[in-house]
């Protein structure tokens, strides 16, 4: 950030949801003298989302140059084809679905973020973060015990975004970026964040086109200058 320029104001994120989906999976159960293989081939989709807050650089900066917290709306969307053979002797019958999701949730967030200079007007960032996710609605084409065991109320987790910059105009900033989730922080064994959600076959991904806007410091010349390009 350059020092004409105040070290904090505000950002707006739209963004496109992705669930990518996880490897088909077969699995075979076998009760008393039946044999049930049930083969899952899930079906990522994109949703979108919304996110705006406030960033603030650091005048003094270590390791990270800049913090941000905001609040998020998010909609996440995904399918799963599901085929279940029945055998028993000599017997064997077939029956195939398609599940179908849709989960929103409200999130707060805050990050605390790297900047790397790449050229005069662009720069590479990357960071960790918490989210801390109030579960809205969820909508499906199944009855499932299983999924509403899976599905909490509030949840917190750890991810981790990367992206690149550009100053596009004196005051205004285009930062497309990924977000991906890492870990989950509590309830832990919940609804994990590496097998999100749709029964364990969908990895949520985010993909935002954050917008940042600079603002001007006519009185203090000495704020923070990083990166050169920012």
């Amino acid at each position: 950030m350059e020092r004409t320029f105040k070290n904090g104001f505000i950002y707006a994120a739209p963004a496109l949801t992705y669930t990518a989906p996880f490897p088909e999976e077969e699995i075979i159960k076998k009760v008393e003298d039946t044999t049930y293989t049930i083969t899952t081939k899930p079906d990522g989709k994109f949703s979108f989302g919304i996110e705006a807050g406030w960033y603030h650089s650091f005048e003094n900066p270590r390791f990270f140059h800049y913090l941000e917290g905001g609040i998020a709306y998010r909609s996440f969307k995904g399918a799963a084809d599901i085929d279940l053979t029945t055998a028993f002797d000599s017997i064997s019958g077939t029956a195939s679905g398609t599940e179908e999701y849709t989960l929103t949730s409200l999130s707060g967030i805050f990050r605390i973020v790297r900047a790397s200079q790449m050229g005069k007007f662009t720069f590479f960032t990357w960071g960790p973060g918490i989210n801390f996710d109030y579960h809205l609605s969820d909508n499906r084409n199944i009855d499932s015990d299983a999924f509403e065991e899976t599905q909490q109320d509030m949840k917190l987790q750890l991810h981790f975004q990367f992206g690149v910059g550009f100053r596009l105009t004196e005051s205004v900033i285009f930062l497309p970026q990924i977000e991906i989730p890492l870990a989950e922080a509590y309830p832990t064994g919940k609804w994990e964040a590496t097998n999100a959600f749709a029964e364990n076959h969908l990895y949520p991904l985010l993909i935002s086109f954050k917008v940042m806007l600079l603002r001007k410091d006519l009185m203090n010349c000495n704020a923070p200058e990083i990166p050169k390009g920012f």
